[in-house]
């Protein structure tokens, strides 16, 4: 671009910046710091009482150019939509305006907040404001970022930006009757300083630059890629348990034609230790039976199965009754009980009655030899 000319060179330059702004916000790195991308219209709302309290700067030729609007910030001349009107030209499609509005003319707040708001950040601040400030979420443009954080102490320090609507809504009405659109409204004391704010966002995340000015037909064919995608996304899916189910029946059909996967003699030792187990009742079962059985004056303490039967440790105020007792129950696989051994009383009976005797009892397995 040896022999461009200062015009051109200044129209490639900015194409190239577009598209890198534009391929960086698909990633979400241009949303970073879009309030100090310089912009083609600027107007710059002083302090209050500062030499030039309004200004618009205007980039789109050659050379930038300044105009200097009031004197003041706070008396805005009656004839600032022809002025600007003049400022955008005729014949022009839409115009972005960017404000940019001197810190010294907000009301900025630094707090210390606790990480866990984030999400709720925005209503955490309007209730702050209402409580602690003289202002009204109603009656202020406001906005706010995250400075820094205290991982230990798990704290945000956040700066709360705040403009009175009255100081700003009547230079946005000016912009809106000139045919400029206005937006992002910055503030910082030059472009290149401005925080990361837009007072008209009121608080909210901006929207990613990939789906700014969509238009109805815009969104409904990114409507169709969604859809199509998933779509997509539910037949590769099935396609892949499809190809999995396959799979899995294939294993299994070769498993089967391969043969046994033990000997036959290990397979037989198997089958008996399984016939086995399922022989025996289950310990649970034998328990609610030995005490539907067993009356109230007796109790039983211990319970063990085994191959032999069944031995069962109990308390009762003589054997034969025990005996007696059990004899009836119905429990599968076990026969009649057995007395193996009789302790002295294990405790006193009631009101100097005969004590309750521990006593052993074993209920062989049916066909078991005693």
């Amino acid at each position: 671009m040896a022999g461009a000319s200062p015009p051109a060179l200044a129209t490639a330059r900015g194409a190239l910046a577009w598209w890198l702004a534009e391929i960086g916000g698909l990633v979400g790195r241009a949303e970073a710091r879009p309030d100090r991308a310089p912009a083609a219209l600027t107007i710059r709302l002083g302090a209050p009482g500062a030499a030039c309290g309004l200004s618009v700067t205007d980039r789109r030729g050659a050379a930038a150019r300044t105009y200097h609007l009031a004197p003041g910030a706070e008396d805005l001349p009656e004839d600032l939509p022809e002025r600007l009107r003049a400022i955008r030209g005729a014949g022009r499609g839409a115009v972005a305006a960017k404000v940019l509005v001197d810190p010294a003319a907000c009301f900025v707040r630094d707090l210390t907040l606790p990480a866990a708001s984030l999400p709720r950040m925005r209503d955490l601040l309007a209730q702050e404001l209402e409580a602690a400030t003289p202002f009204r979420q109603d009656g202020v443009h406001a906005d706010w970022y995250v400075e820094g954080e205290d991982a230990q102490a798990r704290t945000l320090k956040v700066r709360h930006v705040i403009l009175k609507r009255a100081r700003l809504d009547p230079l946005l009405e000016a912009v809106r009757a000139a045919g400029l659109v206005p937006g992002p409204v910055t503030v910082g004391r030059a472009e290149d300083q401005a925080m990361p704010v837009d007072l008209l966002s009121g608080g909210h995340r901006p929207m990613p630059r990939a789906l700014r000015g969509l238009k109805p037909g815009d969104l409904g064919l990114l409507a169709l890629a969604l859809l199509l995608g998933a779509g997509a996304l539910a037949g590769w899916q099935a396609h892949q348990a499809a190809t999995l189910e396959a799979l899995d029946a294939n294993i299994l059909a070769a498993r089967r034609a391969a043969g046994p996967p033990l000997p036959p003699a290990l397979q037989a030792g198997a089958q008996a230790l399984a016939a086995e187990r399922a022989s025996n009742p289950p310990v649970a079962a034998i328990w609610d039976a030995v005490a539907a059985a067993l009356p109230d004056t007796m109790s039983a303490e211990a319970l063990r199965l085994d191959g032999a039967g069944l031995t069962l440790t109990l308390t009762a105020p003589e054997a034969g009754a025990a005996l007696r007792a059990l004899a009836g129950a119905a429990l599968p696989g076990l026969g009649a009980p057995i007395l193996r051994e009789e302790a002295g009383p294990a405790s006193p009976g009631a009101q100097g009655g005969p004590g309750r005797t521990r006593l052993t009892l074993v209920l062989p397995r049916q066909g078991a030899p005693r």
